[in-house]
């Protein structure tokens, strides 16, 4: 093979043996039962034709393909992505403006700050003003869950104006969960429709009926559980699919299917691929008949959680509201070290690679296709870093031209992941965002949306 290729590039960092503690979910070590299926991948990248149904017009194959994980997810109806999460929140909003008939009357949209940039792609293409929802961020920062006095006050407050939905992020990158149950309750005594961005949880709906027994904590549970209209799930982040798999559920009285599904005709490609289309197919079926697996996957995930517990040094933050928490995710903390640090030791050190590292924590990402030797591998590398590694300084890289302090943002600025903008389009830079800015630049980290 020809090294400048991109495959042999790829083929060559992956026979690094590096473990990958982040997506895709499947951890490239996909279960049996759909290697099995997804063989032969080259063969199964067909068209359009006779036989093979087609995903905007599904009436065979595909439409029986979405039926099945119609009922897995007790959905409406369920719809498969494969332009990845964003084309799904950038049509569930676009539903809900058509549906809310943004196209004659001035349109509002609540919104979570710390959402996808997508989010906000979708406010500026329907020309929609965001009422912003507070969310308040710990001493990590870490977003906790929507504050829901502040949305009462907002409802209130904007009662004449054409509200079309609102956006909420649960569970977070790290985890957390706002109160979607009350959320859509007070949401929708105003005939207000509910999308909840659920692209970190596609797997919820395969735990929540596990009996895990290695912890009496409470896993958090899926909007679609909760009365939300319209959820959007990545599969590919946390369960065995391929990257740019996800779904798209509606239940709702009050969001149009027609305006959906003219919605995903316009932000998704004309072309599905069918290679895309079997992954997600293969990756239900898989887990809608994998508790066993499940079981012991979470079992793994419990007894590393409880070993980190005796560190010293290195801890898991996990978020300790009512609501519960995701677990599958491990925020590492560290006090010897600052998390773009720490992710630099266990890649360079260890061969392990994280999936984001911020400030203050790392964030490693556990799947059903981690095994326990993935974990013993992890915790064996803390625990060494625990026991060995001592403080030290790194020499800080150039930092932000302090010409962009006062400036306004000509994009959205963000660190990817996790895609969410420290400035708006069109905010202030103000000396907090660009001491943010500032130190993570001068850690190494790329900052998306500025000319540097």
């Amino acid at each position: 093979m020809n090294k400048d290729c991109l495959a042999y590039k790829l083929k060559e960092y992956v026979s690094s043996g590096i473990l990958p503690m982040h997506m895709p979910g499947h951890k490239r070590k996909v279960p049996k039962a759909i290697e099995e299926m997804m063989t032969d991948i080259y063969k199964m990248d067909l068209t359009e034709v006779e036989g093979t149904d087609n995903l905007h017009d599904a009436t065979g194959i595909i439409r029986d393909s979405m039926e099945f994980g119609k009922h897995v997810y007790k959905s409406n109806k369920t719809y498969y992505l494969i332009n990845g999460s964003s084309c799904g929140i950038l049509s569930s909003i676009r539903a809900c403006a058509c549906t809310g008939n943004y196209k004659n009357e001035k349109s509002y949209i609540v919104v979570a700050p710390n959402a996808h940039f997508s989010v906000y792609n979708a406010i500026e293409l329907l020309d929609l003003t965001p009422i912003y929802l507070d969310v308040y961020y710990n001493e990590l920062d870490i977003a906790e869950s929507c504050d829901i006095k502040a949305l009462k006050n907002i409802l209130r407050v904007n009662i004449e104006k054409n509200i079309v939905a609102a956006v909420i992020t649960s569970p977070t990158y790290e985890g957390v969960v706002s109160d979607i149950e009350k959320i859509a309750k007070l949401l929708h005594d105003e005939d207000i429709p509910l999308i909840v961005d659920e692209a970190h949880g596609g797997h919820l709906n395969y735990i929540n009926n596990i009996d895990y027994g290695k912890s009496k904590n409470k896993f958090c549970v899926s909007a679609l559980d909760l009365g939300a209209d319209i959820v959007v799930q990545s599969l590919h982040k946390t369960l065995p699919a391929l990257t740019q798999t996800a779904l798209c559920h509606i239940n709702s009285e009050i969001v149009s299917e027609k305006y959906l599904e003219e919605s995903l005709h316009i932000f998704e490609t004309s072309s599905p691929s069918y290679i895309l289309m079997a992954s997600i197919d293969a990756c239900i079926r898989y887990m809608a008949n994998s508790d066993e697996e499940i079981k012991v996957y979470l079992n793994n995930l419990f007894e590393f959680r409880c070993a980190v517990k005796k560190l010293k040094h290195i801890s898991l933050w996990e978020d300790k509201n009512k609501l519960g928490y995701d677990f599958t995710k491990l925020v590492i903390c560290c006090d010897i070290f600052d998390g773009v640090t720490l992710a630099q030791i266990l890649r360079d050190s260890y061969n392990i690679e994280t999936e984001m590292s911020k400030l203050d924590y790392v964030l490693a990402y556990s799947t059903v296709c981690d095994g326990k030797d993935d974990f013993d591998k992890l915790y064996n590398a803390l625990k060494d870093i625990d026991n060995n590694f001592l403080y030290m300084e790194k020499k800080p890289l150039a930092g932000l031209d302090k010409k962009y302090l006062g400036t306004v943002a000509k994009e959205n600025i963000y660190i990817y992941p996790p895609g969410v903008p420290v400035l708006k389009k069109g905010d202030i830079m103000e000396k907090r965002h660009f001491d943010v800015l500032d130190e993570y630049i001068k850690k190494g980290k790329k900052v998306y949306g500025l000319d540097l």
